[in-house]
């Protein structure tokens, strides 16, 4: 969340602070005079932590009745309410009611037993596995979902705030873009829908023109660079303001080529269910139809010549607009565009062929302390379970002093299969890669936990082909656990504090993941337990700190610098490994690995403080606390974004 600034209220912890710390909650509010809104938001106070405050929300009904459930932080110092300036009553006299009390875990268990049913049996079926961390996690998250408002409760909320805004009037704007706007499909009833809704547009500049006149246009060469392009499916409709917000853009700034909102659908009673929130501009995705962009609002300026407007899909259309260097694409996390029953979102994904390098020259950089079952199923996995390649592999050993350890250092390295780098002293993984990286003899670099294995022999050469692309800085792929729960689908920035693996914990075959394990897709950063980069950049951006993140974040800072020097991350499941994920390690359960875990937490919000409150790739009306596709009462940000 974005720290408010209106006053806060506090919340009376009458058995103090310690009594609520990392323990299910829930706080129950009776606002008769909606001082706190609909949309209030409930701010944590974290002792010795940074951030200091972390913010959840919550739904109030009409009657000005709210009720929040969540997992609390551990160092948990106070408790206060932020009213939701949007929708409150700023001259309400009457102070809020406000009861706060712990749940029992048999309270917290039947409340996701019976709102959240589907996720409660995942939660079981992690038990059962043996997968007890995984249970937990998930139980925690799913306890932190409890207080997510449905759909229909939301968009309520929303359109209130929205009619409290002020914001400016269009009349003032630098640029005042044309917009021509294209109906298509034959099915007369679903063009009149769509039209019907374009009639109430608060931005009356436009005009319904076909494609091919306006190909017309193009050939003519008059297309200025005030003249936008909405090509909308019949039966599609758009909301009042649509036309207005997709405009806005544009008229700030000659740079932006594409805008594209978020989605929902109407059902056959006519209410708004099913919302597609989108990322913000994500060319794999797009390019395999996972990210819908009919309804998206084009310069004409910047369609490349070429470029039949008639024969090509709108997503070929601003796939070849991000090809040429001619402007920026900009999502509105908005949800703008309705799709009638006529107009249904196709499922449908193309194949796309992941690139591969063959036999490539990799130097692989592995530290370790003793576990040599591990490393040797590790460096199995290497030399006898993937396609030939010129490995250069590097061990970097923190005092390991087990003989079985010693034994399989020494058999691999007479083989000459492996070079050894002792790094006595505590452990730190920034400095182990520094080490490695310093030492490599190739430039394609692969960061590589000791407890990672292969599940394709072809893993590296996927890997690989992903950095034959110039842009792309890093690669990381799908990585499970044993028993096929997922460890890693990339990671997204803010989620719990700094970061948070996607679908952690999660059964792929479950669907909860709406087919995004399935594909390729750009990511603000991935796991240094697989992780491919070049020795250039490295060197170009100096590695990993050694200094302030010794253990963790490192691998996220790291692919933070490659977005802020330029280049992308791509995440892959055609590269799938077995992750045991740390369990050579241990778990940060000692006070000292916890300080050590806030310092590091405290140096990522130092640095990249912006970044990681607005993760290009996950949309800000989605939880960053609770699991994926989760709604938030109260919306991060509904501003435009780029992934620049």
């Amino acid at each position: 969340m974005v720290e408010p600034s209106q006053d806060e209220i506090e919340v009376a912890l009458r058995r103090g602070p310690a009594h609520y710390a990392d323990r299910p909650i829930t706080l129950s509010v009776c606002d008769p005079d909606n001082r706190l809104g609909r949309r209030p938001q409930l701010a944590f106070k974290r002792r010795d932590r940074t951030p200091h405050k972390v913010f959840r929300s919550f739904l109030m009904d009409g009657r000005g009745r709210g009720r929040f459930y969540g997992w609390t932080p551990v160092q948990l110092d106070a408790v206060a309410l932020v009213p939701d300036v949007a929708t409150a009553n700023d001259t309400a006299s009457t102070e809020p009611q406000i009861k706060i009390r712990r749940l029992s875990l048999p309270e917290a268990v039947l409340l996701i037993a019976f709102r959240r049913t589907l996720a409660f049996l995942q939660i079981i079926r992690l038990f059962l596995a043996g997968n007890r961390k995984g249970a937990e996690f998930r139980f925690v998250r799913q306890c932190d979902a409890l207080s997510a408002p449905d759909y229909r409760a939301w968009v309520e909320a929303q359109a209130l705030a929205e009619a409290s805004e002020t914001g400016d009037d269009a009349r003032a704007w630098p640029r005042r873009p044309r917009i021509l706007v294209s109906i298509e499909g034959i099915d007369a009833t679903a063009v009149a829908e769509t039209r019907q809704s374009l009639e109430t547009q608060t931005w009356r500049d436009f005009q319904e023109a076909s494609a091919a006149e306006i190909d017309q246009l193009l050939e003519q060469g008059e297309a200025t660079d005030d003249l936008l392009w909405l090509r909308v499916p019949a039966g599609m409709r758009v909301a009042p303001k649509a036309l207005e917000r997709l405009a806005r853009p544009f008229a700030f700034s000659t740079d932006v080529a594409v805008v594209y909102c978020d989605e929902d659908h109407i059902d056959a009673r006519g209410a708004r269910v099913a919302p597609f929130f989108k990322p913000a501009w994500n060319e794999p995705l797009a390019r395999s139809g996972w990210l819908p962009l009919e309804g998206a609002l084009l310069s004409l300026a910047c369609v490349p010549d070429g470029v039949s407007l008639q024969r090509a899909s709108t997503a070929e259309i601003v796939l070849a607009m991000a090809q040429v260097p001619s402007g920026t694409i900009v999502h509105l996390p908005r949800v703008l565009l309705h799709r009638g029953p006529s107009c249904r979102r196709r499922d449908h994904r193309e194949t796309i062929v992941q690139p591969k390098r063959e036999r490539p020259a990799v130097s692989v950089i592995i530290p370790t302390r003793d576990r040599a079952d591990l490393l040797e199923a590790c460096l199995k996995g290497l030399f006898e379970k993937t396609v030939p390649a010129d490995l250069d592999v590097i061990v970097i050993d923190n005092d390991s002093a087990e003989p079985a350890t010693l034994a399989l250092f020494s058999r691999y390295e007479q083989s000459g299969r492996i070079r050894r780098i002792p790094l006595p002293g505590a452990f730190n993984f920034s400095r182990a890669c520094n080490v490695g990286v310093d030492a490599a003899r190739h430039d394609l670099i692969l960061l590589l936990n000791n407890d990672v294995e292969p599940l394709d022999s072809q893993w590296l050469e996927c890997l690989a082909g992903e950095l034959d692309d110039p842009v792309v800085g890093a690669a990381g792929n799908l990585l499970l656990f044993p028993d096929g729960f997922v460890q890693h689908g990339g990671v997204t920035l803010g989620a719990g504090t700094v970061a948070r693996h996607s679908f952690h914990f999660l059964d792929p075959k479950d669907g909860g993941d709406r087919g995004l394990l399935s594909q390729r897709r750009d990511m603000s950063a991935v796991t240094a337990a697989c992780l491919l980069t070049r020795k250039d950049l490295w060197r170009r951006l100096g590695g990993m700190d050694e200094q302030k993140l010794t253990v963790a974040f490192n691998d996220v800072d790291y692919c933070l610098k490659l977005r802020e020097a330029g280049f992308r991350i791509v995440w892959t499941p055609e590269a799938a490994m077995l992750h045991r994920e740390s369990v050579s390690r241990g778990a940060d359960d000692t006070p000292q690995k916890l300080q050590r875990f806030a310092e590091e937490e405290r140096a990522m919000y130092e640095r990249w403080s912006d970044m990681l409150k607005a993760d290009p790739y996950y949309n800000p009306n989605l939880s960053l606390i609770a699991e994926e596709f989760v709604l938030e009462a109260h919306p991060r940000t509904l501003a435009a974004r780029s992934s620049a």
